[in-house]
């Protein structure tokens, strides 16, 4: 639940740290979450198979890196079809609402913390520089998150993401940190 939180209160916190675009009259959440429920429908895949390599103790440099490979290719595909989104007015009223794209960016976030946090170089030797190759596409996702949906949004996700944070400051990903507003 720590991770939840910081998680939430980091991506909270982009909203205030990113500077928002002028907003135009549209409200086009209903582009925006697509890419997002793709994203987290890989998350929701790639995560159990890393746990799952860890409790058969086959998680290692190669079994990893390729499922880091594939949460990087994700990140960057969502944060490429969002960067290609008009920034939204947002709705709070109509579905998607602004709730809904931040609790699904919320929780394919909270699901790479808290699934990549039990990873040590013990287990994996090469996990920090795993890590930091997977910084940049998660922040580019999270910015343009911020510039496309509704600020709503981004204020919501910082909330969820406050446990996340420590996640973050430990594995030192300061690009994602610095996206998330910490």
């Amino acid at each position: 639940m720590l991770f939840r939180n910081v998680f939430a209160f980091a991506l909270v916190s982009v909203a205030f740290a990113n500077p928002f675009g002028k907003r135009q009259g549209t409200n086009t959440n209903a582009e925006i979450l697509p890419p997002l429920d793709t994203l987290e429908s890989t998350v929701s895949v790639i995560m159990p198979e890393i746990q799952l390599l860890q409790d058969s103790h086959q998680a290692n440099d190669t079994s990893i890196g390729a499922q880091v490979s594939m949460l990087i290719t994700a990140w960057n595909a969502t944060a490429s079809a969002l960067t290609s989104i008009s920034p939204s007015t947002g709705s709070n009223t109509t579905t998607p609402t602004d709730n809904d794209l931040a609790v699904t960016i919320g929780d394919a976030l909270s699901k790479v913390t808290s699934g990549l946090s039990a990873l040590t170089p013990a287990v994996v030797p090469d996990i920090n520089t795993l890590l930091t190759s997977l910084d940049g596409p998660i922040a580019a996702a999270v910015n343009a998150f911020n510039v496309t949906a509704p600020p709503q949004s981004s204020s919501f996700v910082h909330i969820l993401m406050l446990d996340a944070r420590q996640f973050f400051a430990d594995e030192n990903m300061t690009q994602t940190l610095t996206a998330l507003g910490f």
